[in-house]
């Protein structure tokens, strides 16, 4: 337990606040990182169209070593110095709700400073972790060949720029399309991809599958090739998300259930958020438990066995995923910033939609607000942490999550 002024929402909010916040949901809202922001976290049900994936007969025991001398855990920063004790950071402007770490297949560390152990949370991006799982079994079981282009597997992408633009490309998000998410884009109006998530969620008067013929716009970006640069965006993830569905001739969340969930012994079910016309939001709106989402990051340990009866990623699925990025594409992009202000030190490349992944073979993705998964499969260790802050760092400061978890994983592998 940590004394975090984000304990209050661990109890139930007036019926006054649940109203009023309901009234004031909008999108710019929701990213404010304000009370309202935190219960729209926490609730995405009551504000997208979803579909649950329902939780296997038989969940998966933790065991727990849990190790309290992590709270004094600290890290060198990007800068040279230390920074605060993990005791400290979790009580902070970042807003953490929950953090756990696992080692060797026991839970090592458990807190949950804004939300109870049961709460259902929204996984933002780190949700994509999912949607390149998927398509990377597929390309592992050859019913994908990552050098062919997207098209080939999404028909209606046929004759447009999504034409020169391989699977691998699409995984590893250097498609060299205008659809990039940076603060400028995403704050302009006018861009292409702030136009797409306002269809993709369904606000305003526009068709259902709006979306999807926005899908069709996106145009080549001048002087840049696929594969080029690491540029982010949400709408790779659809892409990848749309070619599930193709090739398995399955609603996305029904093969991942397949494939995935139902073999890990979840205790609590999965909910995906939906767009306007019924896909899910694979890119995004992912909501679990937080234990439920160590036992995911689990599957990529040698302590899967914890979870499964069987390896789901399998030795040969793990390499493919550690090595299909290209250090040369992300050295050029403005993601590899985050990862050396969040780790404090500088990642080797992202990789088939994770973020950032290392020579030591650790991955990480992050999540809008302050969300992330980390998985050290050398070190035997996972973790995971959602949060709720702004993006603007001047008001909430570095989200130094990711550090923690690395340190806590060398620290306690000792290397």
């Amino acid at each position: 337990e940590v004394d975090s002024k984000m304990a209050r929402w661990k109890k139930p909010q007036s019926l006054e606040f649940v109203s009023e916040a309901t009234k004031r949901f909008s999108f710019p809202n929701w990213q404010s990182g304000n009370d309202d922001s935190v219960y729209y976290n926490l609730n995405i049900p009551s504000f997208f169209p979803t579909r649950v994936v329902a939780q296997p007969s038989e969940f998966s025991v933790l065991e727990r070593n849990l190790q309290p001398e992590m709270l004094n855990l600290t890290f060198t920063d990007h800068l040279g110095k230390t920074t605060p004790a993990l005791k400290e950071y979790l009580v902070g402007p970042r807003q953490v709700q929950a953090m756990l770490m696992a080692h060797k297949g026991k839970v090592v560390f458990e807190t949950y400073p804004g939300m109870n152990p049961l709460d259902i949370h929204v996984w933002m991006s780190a949700s994509k972790t999912t949607v390149g799982l998927l398509v990377s079994m597929l390309a592992d079981a050859g019913k994908v060949d990552l050098e062919k282009p997207i098209p080939e597997y999404v028909p209606e992408l046929k004759g447009t720029a999504w034409d020169k633009v391989s699977v691998k490309n699409t995984m590893n998000m250097a498609v060299a399309l205008d659809n990039e998410e940076t603060f400028e884009s995403l704050t302009n109006p006018k861009s292409w991809i702030s136009g797409w998530f306002t269809a993709v969620f369904g606000v305003g008067d526009v068709e259902p599958d709006h979306w999807r013929k926005m899908m069709r716009t996106a145009k080549p970006l001048p002087d840049e090739k696929p594969g080029d640069l690491f540029r982010y965006s949400t709408s790779n993830t659809q892409a990848l998300v749309m070619l599930t569905e193709q090739v398995t001739q399955m609603p996305w969340q029904a093969y991942w259930n397949e494939r995935v969930w139902s073999k890990i012994g979840a205790r609590s079910p999965l909910i995906v958020g939906l767009t306007p016309d019924g896909m899910p939001v694979g890119g995004g709106l992912i909501n679990t438990t937080p234990e439920d989402m160590l036992r995911y990051a689990m599957i990529y340990t040698p302590s899967w066995h914890v979870v499964s009866k069987e390896q789901v990623v399998s030795d040969q699925l793990l390499k493919l995923i550690q090595t299909m990025g290209d250090p040369k594409a992300y050295k050029k992009s403005a993601e590899r910033e985050y990862g050396t202000r969040w780790f404090g030190e500088v990642p080797m490349m992202n990789t088939a939609q994770w973020d950032h992944a290392f020579a030591d073979g650790a991955m990480f993705k992050h999540g809008n607000m302050g969300q992330g998964i980390y998985v050290d499969p050398a070190r035997d260790f996972c973790g995971m942490y959602f949060g709720l802050a702004t993006n603007d760092e001047k008001v909430a400061g570095i989200d130094h999550s990711p550090g923690y978890l690395r340190a806590a994983a060398k620290a306690i592998a000792g290397k």
